[in-house]
């Protein structure tokens, strides 16, 4: 009985320094970079082609490192590998405010893409997972729901830090606060090892000799391709809308206090999704929201492209794509391994999360390309929108062959 509680008390204390760590992570990497980016370009006069580019490389070598880092949780569990992650962030960004030169900058972003493919989400589901077998669904919501609230903190954060100081000492500070959270919590509170709540190792983990057939036995799966093309989709239609959001607004002449309130009301909305999601708990089922957040992200795409740009009207764009984007997160930590099994987990979500990032990387550059090429953002909407179709079929493939 003493063992049953100090193993909750244990969870719980894991829950929530994860979600701490997330917090910080994201903020640092993904929410903070935009507000960096004007700072450099009046420093050194680089485009902003240029500057955003680094995010873009980053995500990519992000991409590229998922299924090794998966493989690596998988063999030796999600401490060390989170642990220098996290310290690696820290290095990093300490390095990034001494940059004179471009190829420095650049270089930084691939070893911070490194770094972010081992200390967000991914690797996060994998040891949760992991530790809470059966009981991970309600752990991962909890922590993306903390971790939720990343971008309402961090971006006023920086925003003050950028107004106090110069943007190079912002980034020293965003290192010492990756160095004072993240490591320690990773290092100490991460289990060690592929370890459950009781402490076993799963026998599939302690043989290893079956990997690689599982593995291929997966790529024959529709299941796992189904998921690969709904998680690819929904990645690229989320962050084509998150970059775009605000050009477009501005496209048409939405006023300032508009706009601001438009994109403002997307984060909120993101963690209701997820308070609505650990509300339903063990009755919750992944078919059916998984069905129902694919056909909230193209109309949230059609939202934009028929209703009128005022506040009242916008609002239903925000509510619907905010839901689709913070519900879709759990969805991608929880359905791979109800619908693909549990073994070797860190090599799935690793295969589905290379494509997955990729896609993230990409997105704001092709959706720019679009509208750049074709002079219309409502071609690059509808674009958007036939990606976030091309997600629902992916969703179809998935559930209708589990």
């Amino acid at each position: 009985m003493i063992d049953s509680v100090q193993n909750v008390k244990q969870s719980r204390r894991l829950i929530w320094a994860l979600g701490i760590a997330q917090i910080v992570s994201w903020g640092s990497l993904f929410y903070g970079f935009p507000l960096f980016v004007l700072p450099m370009m009046e420093s050194f006069g680089w485009s902003l082609p240029l500057v955003n580019g680094a995010a873009t490389i980053g995500l990519m070598t992000a991409g590229l490192c998922a299924y090794p880092i998966g493989a690596l949780i998988d063999r030796h569990g999600g401490r060390v590998v989170m642990g220098v992650g996290s310290l690696g962030v820290a290095t990093l960004l300490a390095l990034w405010s001494s940059v004179t030169h471009v190829y420095q900058f650049y270089l930084i972003w691939v070893g911070l893409g490194a770094c972010m493919a081992a200390v967000l989400y991914d690797p996060v589901f994998i040891v949760l997972t992991r530790h809470f077998n059966s009981d991970a669904k309600h752990a991962i919501t909890l922590v993306t729901l903390i971790a939720g609230f990343s971008g309402t903190i961090f971006i006023p954060l920086v925003e003050l830090l950028l107004e106090l100081l110069s943007w190079r000492q912002a980034l020293v500070i965003l290192a010492v606060g990756n160095l004072l959270f993240c490591v320690p919590i990773h290092f100490l509170m991460v289990p060690n090892g592929n370890t459950g709540p009781a402490g076993h190792v799963s026998e599939e983990q302690s043989t290893g000799s079956s990997t690689r057939a599982l593995m291929s036995k997966r790529l024959r799966d529709p299941v796992f391709w189904g998921l690969a093309l709904w998680f690819t989709a929904c990645s690229g239609t989320a962050a084509g809308i998150l970059f775009q959001i605000v050009p477009y607004l501005k496209s048409i002449g939405v006023d300032q206090a508009v706009m601001l309130m438009t994109v403002a009301l997307i984060g909120p909305m993101q963690v209701i999704g997820r308070i609505i999601v650990m509300s339903f708990g063990e009755k919750m089922n992944i078919s059916t929201v998984g069905g129902c957040i694919s056909l909230l992200m193209p109309l949230s795409v059609l939202c934009l492209v028929f209703l009128p740009p005022e506040l009242r009207w916008l609002g239903f764009f925000s509510v619907s794509f905010g839901l689709a984007n913070g519900i879709f997160t759990i969805i991608r930590g929880i359905a791979p391994a109800d619908w693909l099994g549990q073994e070797e987990y860190g090599r799935l979500m690793g295969a589905l999360g290379f494509p997955s990032m990729l896609a993230t990387a990409l997105a704001p550059l092709m959706t720019a390309i679009v509208w750049s090429k074709t002079g219309d953002p409502l071609v690059m909407l509808w674009a958007l929108f036939a990606l976030a179709l091309v997600g629902f079929l992916g969703y179809l493939v998935a559930a209708g062959n589990r």
